[in-house]
C-alpha cells in the first residue's frame, strides 16, 4: 500500500530468463552497409539488404537502391527527391514456397531525406493484405540469411 506522504519508488521487474527474454528487440546489428543507419523509428521489423542482394524500385520514375524494408516503409537511396514527395511504387518481393501473389503496390512518402543521401518513406494506404505479405517476405528473407550462415 502507497502512502501519499512517502511515495515508494516503483518496483523494477526483471525477467526470470537469465537476463534476457526472447521478445524484447536485440541489440542493434553493426552494419553492413555503410549508408545504413538503424534509427529505429519504425513499429514493424526490417529487412536490410545485404550487399549484392538488391531489391528493383523506381520512384518518380527513377531507379532507387533499396536499402532496406519494413512492414511499415520503405528506405533507399536519394536521386533528387524532397520531402513529403509522393509515388505509387511496385514491389515484387518473390518468396520460396509461396504460391500467392507477391505483387507490392502502395502509395510511399518521403518523410525524411537524410544527409547521407536516404529517403525514409512510409507506405500510406495499404490493405491489411498488404501489410501481411511485406511481414511475411521479411519473416522469409531473414530466415534465408540465417540458413546461410
Amino acid at each position: 500500500m502507497s502512502c501519499p506522504w512517502f511515495p515508494t519508488p516503483p518496483l523494477r521487474i526483471v525477467p526470470k530468463t537469465g537476463g534476457s527474454n526472447l521478445f524484447w528487440k536485440k541489440k542493434k546489428p553493426p552494419a553492413v552497409d555503410t549508408l545504413v543507419e538503424f534509427d529505429d523509428k519504425r513499429e514493424a521489423f526490417r529487412y536490410v539488404f545485404p550487399p549484392g542482394k538488391r531489391l528493383p524500385m523506381v520512384f518518380k520514375g527513377k531507379p532507387v537502391r533499396v536499402i532496406d524494408l519494413s512492414a511499415g516503409g520503405i528506405a533507399f537511396t536519394n536521386e533528387g527527391f524532397k520531402t513529403n514527395e509522393t509515388d505509387t511504387v511496385q514491389l515484387n518481393l518473390k518468396m520460396p514456397n509461396y504460391k500467392g501473389n507477391t505483387v507490392f503496390k502502395a502509395v510511399a512518402k518521403v518523410i525524411r531525406v537524410t544527409d547521407k543521401g536516404i529517403c525514409h518513406c512510409l507506405f500510406e494506404n495499404c490493405r491489411v493484405e498488404d501489410y501481411e505479405l511485406l511481414h511475411k517476405y521479411v519473416l522469409e528473407m531473414q530466415k534465408q540469411d540465417l540458413k546461410k550462415r
